[in-house]
């Protein structure tokens, strides 16, 4: 499966073929390989780098710095292996199309050497980060724990296209569909294929956060305790089907929605303030995908990470467009960046 376009969107379960296997979500080659090219040489003498780099003064450069810094952010919680695509919420591509992008300044080139520069680095430049920092209280949509996140060096997903709607799908699919004759199979196929793989789900509700005490437990000849541990309990209910405009009738009981609760054992260093999540707050979390019962209605995640996730639709502009024609740092110093750009950016090995 490829895909045609450089700022991937957030893809929904029909992009992917009914018959889609294991290799669809994570690739049957070896992760991209980014090394420095021309496009990346000219972003680094670029005068929207060296505002990165040295922040600013200028009230419209800092609104453009502070977009561009955010849709970074958004961007490096589900870098991936897989391929050369990153993926963007598409409210913030229309908001990337529609207000970073001029005749003068395309902002949207711009966006993918920014991230490329990190995907090369294997991080994201001190410098920017400090910019972010200096530019946070001025500009509050920046979300300071994803650029530490990548501050602290990429650790991409094994793929970003195994949402939880997918992996339900999948199992579907492939164990409660599966014939008489691999039925016997199914399930422990189902777990070869997909355990054990960094993921990332989106659009959960946060439960709770609290420390665990491991079971008390005879231990073997030289076994150490378990610690303490800090566990996260999370839930996706299924989305709600759009309404149509006609009227139906519908007889008996509605049918429910698709419940999954997920428990995420977390890392001890989170680039999130857990003490400021609030129960019922919308989050992502990254972690391992361990183990599953009860046909996935429950979930295990272990090394796992915590994002708040934004509702980007109450978010009515990233950017003034007045503030990008009067900005000095956005201009199109990138010639030639965008009509060779068709497609994805990174080369196999």
């Amino acid at each position: 499966m490829r895909f045609n376009r450089l700022l991937a969107l957030v893809l929904t379960l029909s992009a992917l073929p009914a018959f889609a296997q294991p290799e669809v979500f994570f690739g049957n080659g070896q992760a991209p390989v980014f090394r420095e090219e021309d496009l990346d040489k000219r972003f680094s003498r670029s005068k929207l780098n060296q505002g990165l780099k040295l922040g600013t003064q200028d009230a419209g450069c800092a609104q453009v710095l502070g977009a561009m810094l955010t849709l970074l952010g958004e961007t490096g919680v589900f870098l991936h292996k897989r391929d050369e695509n990153f993926m963007l919420d598409p409210v913030l591509v229309n908001a990337l199309n529609t207000q970073l992008v001029n005749q003068r300044f395309p902002g949207n080139a711009f966006l993918v050497a920014m991230v490329r520069r990190v995907l090369i680095d294997r991080k994201l430049p001190q410098d920017w980060l400090i910019t972010a920092q200096a530019l946070a209280p001025y500009y509050p949509a920046i979300d300071m724990g994803r650029l530490r996140f990548l501050a602290n060096g990429v650790q991409p997903l094994d793929s970003f296209l195994l949402t939880l709607p997918a992996l339900r799908e999948r199992y579907d699919q492939e164990v409660k569909r599966a014939t008489s004759v691999g039925a016997s199979t199914a399930e422990a196929l189902f777990r070869e294929n997909y355990l054990d793989h960094e993921v990332a789900f989106s659009t959960l509700e946060l439960v709770d956060v609290k420390l665990e005490k491991p079971k008390k437990k005879r231990l073997k000849k030289g076994e150490e305790p378990e610690e303490p541990y800090t566990l996260a309990r999370l839930v996706w209910v299924e989305p709600e089907e759009p309404k149509t405009e006609r009227f139906e009738f519908a007889f008996g009981k509605p049918s429910k929605r698709a419940r999954v609760e997920i428990s995420a054992k977390l890392q001890e260093t989170q680039f999130t303030d857990l003490n400021k999540l609030l129960k019922g707050s919308r989050v992502i979390v990254r972690g391992r995908f361990w183990e599953y019962k009860k046909e996935l209605a429950t979930i295990e995640l272990r090394d796992a990470l915590l994002f708040p996730e934004r509702d980007w639709t109450k978010t009515p502009a990233l950017v003034d467009p007045s503030a990008v024609v009067s900005c000095p740092m956005a201009v199109n110093d990138l010639t030639g960046l965008a009509p060779i750009q068709p497609g994805a950016f990174g080369k196999q090995r």
